[in-house]
């Protein structure tokens, strides 16, 4: 995993259990390059990744945005602005 720009360690972002952990590329899909790229992940355990109450699970939408809205605020506060951000990703989190 290239670094994060959330979290240096690796355990789960939500509630920090070490292992097993799974990585997590928050904007996937034709976004996951640009994740990778960019450190736009974080490690998480099963159930916040894939469980039902996880960013892929049934109910996991809430926990899905809030990631995202999290590394689009870090990716500011790190020197860039916020249509730097939308022109990467092609969203903005943040006015929603």
């Amino acid at each position: 995993m290239s670094k994060s720009i959330l979290q240096d360690k690796k355990e789960c972002y939500i509630c920090g259990l070490y292992y097993p952990v799974e990585e997590h590329h928050i904007y996937f899909g034709p976004n996951r390059n640009i994740s990778e790229k960019q450190g736009f992940k974080v490690w998480l355990c099963s159930e916040h990744h894939r469980g039902t109450i996880g960013v892929h699970g049934k109910y996991g939408h809430a926990l899905d945005t809030r990631l995202k809205q999290e590394c689009q605020k870090k990716y500011i506060n790190i020197g860039h602005t916020k249509e730097e951000f939308i022109k990467l990703i092609g969203k903005n989190y943040l006015d929603n």
